[in-house]
């Protein structure tokens, strides 16, 4: 490219964009299908439901409007007079335009300085407790990111705090400004963050519109391929956001129908441990403490150990992917190979966008597995301790992948619930020398830390794991679970399974020997119960 023609070529976000291509024919047509298809996997909310959002919103924002003024008249001289405004915020999908039917909505309150979190959590919860509207509010003041969730006349709300350094909270503040953040708490700075990033996110793509149709898809394929989780080490919501907003930077005039297959060519080839980032990063030396927290590997011993770091566009700037282990960011990368595939093929007109977004069978793909499972005396306490338990189960992978002779633990994201019971399967594969295996220490270990970090939670709690083989799952789960989703092509398949059985290993000279046991038929020593 001659320097005339360089200077010509806008730049989005770091660097200039790979192709500066308009849509063919075939890529308006493609992405014709690709809208269809996502309505029939129910993508879309009715305009009712739409309505019913817009109107919980309005009545939770009257209400904050409402108690802030109350407390103003309270603690300010001539209060009654000083309008101190407050408001309520949607962030994360509903601000992104990426909600399906039944999504909840992230919300975030703004107060100014003289309401405070005891404020939040006792006189506002009060109000919304006596709200007929009002159900299933659970408060969690010690939450690293403190936070209430309820559901609104039949939307169910994530409702975040934060404390203002300012008089006066007008409808018109602007949160991309920096200097907001100045003299607040770590509490209100990470909760002002998911709203931060989603207006970032959205001015850092050339076109909305394309950004949010890609966006949707690649959320929908994320969950139906069972890597969509950041607690469990696998990507959030943000972290496919930033994935592909870089990629409608890089191909600015793409339909969603190309972006889709860029997304996976671009970050199925990405040589990571390169960061994916969407804006050049700036330090904020009037703002120290908040400096310290922007992801920087030189600066940063802990920054050096990610694997995967996906960027936030927000300051302080920090890696979304941090849960990340060696083995999900070898899922991630595999799924994301085999998906570039099937996109090459729905270009040439072989496979559809139902193949690509249709839910696939996560038991056809490992021959081994740990279960394990919470049980408590009450329904409630096992609920109460399920989320805590389950963001703690990415502890028990990275224990898993120590073991020399593991080469992949997967845990799949769906939990399986019966009364006073949850279950969730972390699929194993092993070296291919392996013949011997226990894991009796690592699930030992896993135990202890969860008791450790647990302390008052775990209450009548009790943990079980159990080694399981495939052909055993029917004693823990139902034959519709184990048939559900699309069954993929591998070679943990039952047929590769039965073959090999029967077929020998041979040698160059064409005799047959004796193919060695494969890892696992001694990792029952795991004990069922501690």
């Amino acid at each position: 490219m001659s320097s005339a023609n360089t200077m010509s070529v806008p730049t989005f976000g770091i660097s200039q964009p790979i192709s500066m291509d308009l849509p063919s024919k075939k890529d308006v047509l493609l992405n014709k299908s690709l809208t269809e298809t996502l309505k029939s996997f129910n993508c879309f909310e009715a305009s009712e439901e739409t309505s019913q959002r817009v109107k919980v919103l309005k009545k939770l924002n009257f209400l904050v409007k409402k108690w802030i003024h109350r407390l103003t008249i309270t603690r300010i001289p001539m209060g009654q007079c000083v309008d101190a405004g407050g408001k309520l915020i949607a962030f994360g999908s509903y601000r992104l335009g990426v909600h399906s039917s039944g999504s909840d909505i992230d919300t975030l309150v703004l107060a100014p300085r003289h309401v405070t979190r005891m404020d939040f959590f006792t006189s506002f919860k009060k109000i919304l407790m006596e709200d007929s509207e009002v159900k299933d509010l659970l408060a969690v003041e010690t939450a690293f990111v403190p936070i209430m969730t309820l559901n609104y006349s039949g939307i169910d709300i994530d409702l975040l705090f934060a404390r203002l350094d300012l008089p006066t909270v007008p409808d018109t503040i602007d949160l991309s400004d920096d200097n907001i953040l100045k003299n607040l708490d770590q509490e209100s700075v990470r909760s002002l963050n998911g709203c931060r990033v989603a207006e970032q996110l959205l001015k850092q793509v050339p076109n909305q519109a394309a950004f949010c149709e890609t966006l949707r898809a690649v959320k929908l394929w994320a969950k139906n391929h069972g890597i969509y989780s950041n607690a469990m080490g696998f990507f959030g919501g943000i972290t496919w956001a930033i994935l592909v907003a870089r990629t409608c930077q890089l191909y600015p005039n793409a339909t969603p129908s190309k972006l889709i297959q860029k997304v996976f060519f671009v970050f199925s080839t990405w040589k990571w441990p390169t960061p994916v980032i969407l804006k050049h990063m700036e330090d904020r030396f009037d703002m120290k403490n908040l400096n310290q927290l922007v992801w920087n590997p030189r600066r940063n011993y802990a920054d050096k150990l990610h694997m995967m770091p996906i960027i936030t566009p927000s300051f302080p700037e920090q890696n979304s992917t941090h849960n990340v282990s060696r083995s999900t960011l070898q899922v991630i990368q595999n799924e994301m190979k085999e998906t570039f595939k099937v996109c090459e093929d729905i270009q040439k007109g072989t496979s559809t966008w139902k193949d690509l977004l249709e839910e696939t069978n996560f038991f056809c793909k490992y021959k081994h597995f740990i279960a394990v499972s919470i049980n408590a005396e009450t329904e409630k306490e096992e609920t109460d301790f399920a989320g805590f338990f389950e963001s703690r189960i990415r502890q028990l992978i990275q224990l898993l992948e120590r073991n020399s002779q593991v080469q992949t633990a997967q845990v799949n994201t769906r939990k399986f619930k019966s009364p006073g019971k949850s279950q969730w399967f972390i699929g194993l594969e092993f070296i291919q020398a392996a013949k011997s295996l226990d894991l009796t220490e690592e699930i030992k270990r896993f135990k202890k830390n969860i008791g450790n970090q647990a302390k008052e939670k775990i209450g009548t709690v009790q943990i079980e794991a159990a080694y399981v083989k495939r052909s055993n799952l029917i004693n823990y789960i139902s034959a519709a679970e184990l048939k559900r989703g699309k069954f993929m092509k591998n070679d943990t398949s039952p047929e590769k399974e039965n073959a090999d059985r029967k077929r020998p290993t041979t040698t160059k000279s064409g005799d047959a020997v004796k193919k060695p046991r494969t890892a696992v038929n001694s990792i029952g020593s795991i004990p069922t119960t501690f």
